[in-house]
C-alpha cells in the first residue's frame, strides 16, 4: 500500500528536482495556512499511520483519492481488516484475527473473516467497522492544522531524502511536529507526536486505481449468516 519513499510531488520518473518553494522564510503560523491550502488541492495521498496506546500498537497504511481509496489496518503487527471505497460505496474485509478480536473465537467469526462486506460510504462510522477520519482523504489533510493552535519553528532537515522545514503544533489536540517538504508544493510529509503517533505522507497526487471484490455481501446478509444457526459445527 503505502510506500514510504520522500514526498516530492514531482511526476514519477521526472529527472528535474522540485525548485525550493521558500514556505520556510514564512512566520510559522502562515506556514501551516500555506500547506494547508496546498493539501486541499491534492488529488491523493499515501499515509502510513503508527499509534500507540495502553500498550496496544495500531497501524493504517492507505492510498486516499477523492471518493476513492484503499488499505489496511493492523493491531500488534497483525493485519485486522481491509478496506477499499469506490462509485461512493466502501468494501471492508475482517480477517479470522480481526472477527475474533471483535467477535470472539466460534463460528461467527470463521464465517465473518475473510468475507466482504459493502456499505454505502459513510455508514461504516456507525453499524460497521471502517477506517473513519483516517479513510478520509480530505478531513484527515486538514486535520493535520489544528485550529488556534500555536506554532513554533524548530528547524530544517529531511524526512527520507526530502527537504523540510518543523513546526511544532500545540493545541486542544496536543502536541505535534510537522514536517513540511520545502520544495514543489509545501505538503506535510510525516507528523510525530504523542498523541498523533507517527504518520508518513507520500506519492502526492499519484493515480489511485481500485477495483471493487467481487462476492461482496450486506451487514444484513452477514450477521444473518453469522446468526445463531451458525452456533453450531460449521459446514465445509
Amino acid at each position: 500500500m503505502a510506500g514510504c519513499s520522500g514526498g516530492y510531488d514531482a511526476p514519477s520518473g521526472a529527472d528535474t528536482p522540485a525548485a525550493p518553494n521558500g514556505i520556510e522564510k514564512l512566520p510559522a503560523q502562515e506556514m501551516l495556512t500555506t500547506s494547508a491550502a496546498a493539501m486541499a488541492t491534492a488529488s491523493s495521498v499515501a499515509v502510513f499511520a503508527s499509534l500507540k496506546e495502553d500498550g496496544t500498537a495500531m497501524s493504517f497504511d492507505l492510498v486516499l483519492g477523492t471518493g476513492v481509496g484503499q488499505g489496511t489496518m493492523s493491531l500488534n503487527g497483525t493485519t485486522l481488516m481491509e478496506f477499499r471505497e469506490l462509485d461512493g460505496k466502501m468494501y471492508w474485509k475482517s480477517t479470522r484475527e480481526g472477527a475474533e478480536a471483535i467477535l470472539g473465537p466460534g463460528d461467527a467469526s470463521k464465517i465473518i473473516g475473510g468475507r466482504w462486506v459493502v456499505t454505502p460510504t459513510g455508514t461504516e462510522d456507525g453499524e460497521v467497522p471502517g477506517p473513519g477520519d483516517f479513510g478520509d482523504k480530505d478531513d484527515l489533510l486538514a486535520s493535520l492544522v489544528q485550529e488556534g493552535a500555536k506554532a513554533t519553528v524548530t528547524g530544517t532537515g529531511e524526512v527520507d531524502g526530502t527537504p523540510v522545514v518543523f513546526v511544532k503544533t500545540t493545541g486542544s489536540d496536543g502536541t505535534s511536529t510537522l514536517a513540511i517538504q520545502t520544495v514543489g508544493e509545501p505538503y506535510v510529509v510525516q507528523v510525530k507526536g504523542k498523541e498523533a503517533g507517527n504518520i508518513e505522507f507520500t506519492n502526492w497526487n499519484a493515480p489511485v486505481t481500485v477495483t471493487a471484490p467481487t462476492g461482496a455481501v450486506s451487514p444484513d446478509e452477514l450477521m444473518k449468516d453469522a446468526g445463531p444457526s451458525s452456533s453450531g459445527s460449521s459446514s465445509g
